[in-house]
């Protein structure tokens, strides 16, 4: 889903590295989302949006550093070239002072996400107390969930929404998607006129069937369990 899907993400061994502070971060789940969606359904002229911060983790300084050795054998050698690393080999591997937030490491997460709090904070956005990765405005109507870089906005007009978006362009590069077809790899396919949003994940049984090695069952089997009649007039339905 990357505007280059051919790229190399380079990780630091986070197992390897002893940080003390915190390191949790509050994000939201699969209900909350769901129950934003129905918010937009359920709200007169509602709209929904999802945005994407680009290099969220690397583009965040870090106060305290970090530091990685890298073996020789893994940089290729036009890196080595263009950046002129050769004079910098000790004992056969190159050593690194990590200055922003990189994939891998413990603390990335919760600083990244405690600095976007923090430039969002004077705009009006801050997050609802009781619920995990929910975001309101304290004036405009604007309601969104966070999933790390992920956002998933409801809003009624164009503007409230285009004013975080602006917030957010102030220190990132931010994607947008005015349709909401995406969210989290759920595919997200909106019926205004009728009030519904379809939600799926495409190739998902199928992809699971082949990680898996599951057999095609002889005949075609379209539910978990088999289907009960229902029994009309029963009390309880089994």
């Amino acid at each position: 889903e990357k505007k280059d899907p051919y790229r190399v993400r380079f990780t630091c061994g986070g197992d390897r590295i002893e940080y003390f502070g915190d390191v949790s971060t509050k994000t939201a789940d699969m209900t909350t989302v769901k129950c934003l969606i129905n918010d937009v359904l359920s709200t007169p002229k509602a709209r929904f949006m999802t945005a994407d911060l680009s290099n969220f983790y690397l583009e965040t300084p870090m106060d305290d550093y970090e530091y990685m050795r890298i073996p020789l054998w893994v940089v290729p050698d036009e890196i080595m070239d263009e950046y002129k690393l050769h004079d910098l080999v000790v004992n056969g591997n190159l050593y690194v002072e990590i200055r922003k937030g990189m994939y891998g490491l413990p603390q990335a997460g919760r600083i990244a996400n405690d600095r976007l709090t923090k430039l969002l904070e004077p705009h009006g956005y801050t997050p609802v107390p009781i619920t995990p990765g929910l975001w309101k405005h304290n004036v405009r109507p604007v309601t969104f969930t966070l999933v790390v870089d992920d956002f998933a906005v409801k809003f009624t007009n164009n503007d409230d929404a285009q004013h975080l978006m602006d917030s957010l362009k102030e220190n990132y590069s931010v994607s947008e998607d005015w349709e909401g077809k995406k969210y989290c790899g759920v595919q997200l396919d909106w019926n205004y006129d009728q009030r519904t949003c379809d939600l799926s994940i495409p190739g998902y049984i199928e992809r699971a069937l082949l990680r898996f090695q599951h057999p095609n069952p002889t005949r075609a089997q379209h539910s978990p369990h088999a289907w009960q009649k229902p029994n009309y007039g029963a009390k309880t339905q089994y």
